[in-house]
């Protein structure tokens, strides 16, 4: 059923995901009935705070990034590097393209592609050149590239790119057919959703279409200190703030519903 989530209790299980911890108060995040431990609200909070008094006019989705760095080059990360594993499958972005019109001449922007986990299939699909990688570190990039191998690459010819003004024009000028971005929303700290979805919408020419998955909760839920879940509520009003006169369609990846987060899609198209 393709319906918002409501407060209800769950009637769908499947084994545990990340724990899911209601978060919108400082100390006790959306009325949980337990206060942050001094670990959770030094990682949480403090910590953020710390890291951009030493680096000054760094993004969350930076620290987020080079918090997670170390684990990356060590191969210790489940979702980029060495050990990157899907979720469900490593052909997911491929078969709901496929299902959207995909075809081999299109070209793909894969936003926040990390080190290309699901990425791969898609370059091995598209033609050469057809595929266009963004990400917030090059560490991630390289990383990727390196997991492709020297044959692969020569072959498909693969964009990659950290994400900046420039390397967003340069990915817009190559008319993506399709924008793409999974895993990465819930990464986005809700203060910058505003943000993370004008970067996309402003790959988009007339007839692209973009495809962003998010945990989807009756309400907000941090899930982590780097992610949190949201309601689709909060998804449209940031695309509103970017473009009100967007399309906008959300689609269940799956009916499973576990600790009242299920995994959702939002597809954005421009109106003609």
């Amino acid at each position: 059923m393709n319906t918002p989530l409501t407060d209800a209790p769950d009637r769908t299980r499947s084994q545990p995901d990340h724990s899911a911890v209601p978060a919108t108060s400082f100390f006790r995040p959306n009325g949980a009935r337990k206060r942050l431990s001094l670990t959770q609200l030094y990682n949480w909070h403090l910590k953020p705070l710390v890291w951009r008094l030493f680096h000054p006019g760094g993004s969350p989705e930076e620290y987020y990034a080079r918090m997670i760095s170390d684990r990356v080059l060590r191969g210790e990360h489940p979702a980029i590097g060495s050990q990157a594993r899907a979720v469900r499958a490593p052909t997911e972005l491929l078969d709901i393209l496929l299902t959207h019109g995909l075809k081999r001449e299109h070209v793909v922007v894969d936003y926040g592609c990390g080190s290309f986990r699901l990425g791969r299939a898609l370059i091995e699909y598209l033609a050469p050149g057809g595929y266009w990688g963004l990400d917030v570190i090059s560490e991630f990039l390289e990383s990727g590239m390196a997991l492709l191998g020297p044959e692969l690459t020569a072959e498909k010819r693969p964009n990659a790119r950290v994400i900046s003004a420039e390397s967003l024009a340069e990915t817009a000028a190559a008319k993506p057919d399709f924008i793409i971005s999974w895993h990465v929303c819930s990464k986005v700290p809700p203060a910058r959703l505003t943000d993370y979805f004008g970067k996309i919408v402003g790959l988009m020419g007339p007839t692209s279409v973009a495809l962003v998955h998010f945990p989807e909760a009756a309400r907000r839920l941090r899930q982590s200190r780097f992610s949190w879940a949201e309601n689709r509520a909060a998804i449209a009003e940031a695309l509103k703030k970017v473009d009100p006169s967007l399309d906008i369609r959300f689609t269940p990846i799956t009916e499973v519903v576990v600790r009242g987060v299920r995994q959702t899609m939002v597809e954005i198209r421009r109106r003609h």
